[in-house]
């Protein structure tokens, strides 16, 4: 509820504002046209000179349309007081207001949200659109509502409607540009601390240039026109309109006293002659102001942009960036790799690359430097003075000039290069280190392997043998106790060769280092049976394949520990191997039906399993794939070359 009120309150305050911008805008609307129709030489409320077009189209401009009923209440006063009928007035009034409200539109669409007159088309806008157009929609209503109401006959309506049309033009191209430039805060132009006493000077001079040239008949009145144009290219948009405003009250007095060039034709010639003296001068005063403005905040555009720009370069850290035009010309230069490369910008801005660099160099650099400039991206890496360079080269539009010139990127990478050197060769010997530790590992396997084999497996048996010995004299002596015993031992016996022979099949089977990586496998296979009662199929190569010691020791080591994986963590009821001889290389696959490996195991292994086969396979020269099938599942892939002889 509070906020409501609030709203309400701010909405009330709103409106009351509006409404007293409009009583005050009609009120000076009327004021200003009283005082305006002392030039009213054709009708009483037709004036020559009409400074509230200018004023109405300034308020509605810069304030807003909704400003439009002051300007209806301003109108209608004035021309009901002035003896024109009440509906005759409120269709002057309307047409007045419409002329503004058009004139508004029309510019402010030109002019977007900055109401100056800082460029050449914001004034062409406001001559053309608002001061042309806009304005025959007041003078057509008015002599036409003059005509209707009696005011005025239909023979004088013609020069009638010229004198209304052009006094409003004048209006507008007047008032309308002097109320903006000094309303509207104004983009700062180079200057110093002479500029006022230069501003006094020259519009002192304009005024006394002006009051001599239409003090007096036959003179030619253009005269004021050079003079005008310094104060414009001097002052700029503020000196241009407050130029054109001197100008017009001191021509429109002297013309209306009955001096000066434009009083030697008919009264309704001479104020036209003396309305296009004016539209004219105002134009050129505004539209040359404007161009001069646009360029000078141009140019100081540049510079800022350069100054950015340079700034940006100098702190980004080991580079420099260039630009070059079609010729290979250097037009900018700035960042710290300059320095390190030898060079400085006094000796690159300004010169082509031949004169730079050496002729090879210069013949390198030039042809993606042109390749740039016709619209490629290039990027290549150059050496100098002992240290390593990335250039990436672009295009860059101008679109001011309609050209374009190039952009080269250049960045110090010797230290990059160098740290990617030793990061390469702490990774050769982390490969060679784990490759020495695999097969460390592999041997240490086969030794121990061998020695439990020989050592604890030949003691075992002869004790086995010991014990079936003894258990023959018990069974001849009858003695159940002692045959007992000894049967016991003989069981637990029994089991620990078990024990020792898994071990030493775990460890290294005999099979592989005797009979190759078929029989091993097919012996793996009825192991893994026979332990997890799944159902196991093996597919392998119809044809004898010789099989090198490294490459078999992979594909076995792989088979194991995806056996080992499918009866920890599968809950598989089929498991199939596939061996195959493929363009040169050896494909095993291993597919289980189980519920399939983890995505995020997949991407970042925590299984030392999966590490070990992926290392195993690295550095057999081969690689290993683990993914989820389908149907539900894992698939495990190893490729590695096929060598008879174990070399890679």
């Amino acid at each position: 509820m509070a906020d409501q009120t609030e709203s309400s309150t701010e909405r009330f305050s709103r409106w009351a504002k509006d409404l007293a911008g409009m009583i005050v805008l009609a009120a000076i609307y009327a004021a200003v046209a009283r005082v305006s129709l002392a030039a009213a030489t054709e009708h009483r409320v037709v004036s020559s000179i009409w400074p509230p077009a200018g004023i109405a189209l300034f308020a509605l401009l810069r304030y807003g349309p909704r400003f439009w009923p002051g300007v209806v209440l301003g109108a209608y006063v004035l021309n009901a007081s002035n003896g024109v009928g009440a509906a005759a007035s409120l269709v002057i009034a309307v047409g007045n207001m419409l002329e503004a409200v058009v004139g508004a539109h029309l510019v402010g669409q030109v002019m977007g949200r900055r109401r100056a007159l800082s460029r050449v088309r914001d004034v062409l806008a406001v001559a053309v659109l608002a001061g042309t157009l806009s304005t025959i929609i007041a003078a057509s209503i008015g002599v036409g509502a003059l005509v209707l109401s009696g005011g005025t006959t239909l023979d004088l309506a013609p020069g009638l409607w010229l004198v209304w049309w052009t006094g409003d033009a004048v209006g507008v191209l007047v008032v309308t540009p002097l109320l903006l430039v000094w309303t509207v805060p104004e983009l700062k132009l180079p200057g110093d601390r002479w500029r006022w006493a230069e501003a006094g000077a020259l519009f002192a001079a304009l005024a006394v240039v002006t009051d001599y040239v239409f003090s007096r008949t036959g003179l030619f009145a253009f005269a004021v026109f050079p003079l005008a144009l310094v104060v414009s290219w001097r002052l700029g948009p503020r000196g241009a309109a407050t130029a054109s405003a001197v100008v017009t009250l001191i021509a429109s007095w002297h013309t209306l006293s009955g001096y000066g060039p434009f009083t030697t034709q008919t009264p309704t010639t001479n104020l036209f002659t003396l309305q296009f003296f004016l539209g004219l001068l105002a134009i050129e005063n505004l539209a040359f102001a404007a161009a001069s403005a646009e360029s000078i905040y141009g140019q100081a555009r540049v510079r800022a942009d350069e100054l950015r720009y340079r700034t940006l370069a100098q702190k980004l850290p080991d580079s420099c960036v260039a630009l070059f035009d079609r010729t290979l010309k250097i037009l900018l230069v700035e960042g710290p790799a300059l320095e390190a490369a030898g060079l400085t910008k006094a000796g690159v801005e300004g010169r082509r690359l031949g004169e730079i660099f050496d002729a090879e160099a210069a013949a390198a650099l030039g042809g993606p430097f042109l390749a740039a400039i016709n619209g490629a991206d290039v990027e290549f890496e150059v050496s100098r003075n002992e240290r390593a360079y990335l250039v990436r080269v672009l295009a860059l539009e101008d679109a001011e000039a309609g050209t374009t010139i190039g952009m080269a990127l250049v960045l110090d990478i010797t230290e990059r290069e160098a740290a990617q050197r030793q990061i390469a060769e702490n990774r050769a010997q982390l490969e060679r280190l784990s490759r020495l530790l695999l097969t460390a590992q592999e041997d240490e396997r086969k030794r121990v392997a061998r020695e439990v084999h020989d050592e604890l497996g030949q003691a075992l048996t002869a004790v086995k043998i010991g014990l079936a010995q003894t258990m023959s004299r018990a069974q001849r002596r009858n003695s159940l106790e002692s045959e007992l015993r000894v049967q016991n031992a003989a069981d637990i016996l029994d089991r620990a060769i078990e024990t020792v022979q898994r071990i030493v099949l775990r460890l290294r089977p005999g099979v592989l280092d005797h009979l190759g990586l078929l029989a091993a496998l097919e012996h793996e296979v009825q192991q893994f049976r026979a332990q997890s009662s799944l159902e196991v199929t093996l597919t392998l190569p119809p044809e004898t394949v010789t099989i090198g010691a490294e490459q078999s020791t992979v594909l076995y080591r792989t088979v194991q520990e995806s056996f080992t994986n499918v009866l920890r963590h599968a809950r598989a009821q089929h498991v199939s191997v596939t061996l195959l001889l493929l363009d040169h290389d050896l494909v095993l696959q291993i597919t289980d039906d189980g519920v399939g490996i983890p995505e995020e195991q997949m991407r970042r292994p925590r299984s030392m399993g999966l590490l070990g086969m992926r290392e195993r396979a690295a550095n057999c020269g081969g690689y290993l794939e683990v993914a989820r099938v389908d149907t539900g599942g894992t698939c495990v892939m190893l490729r590695v070359p096929h060598s008879a002889n174990g070399g890679i």
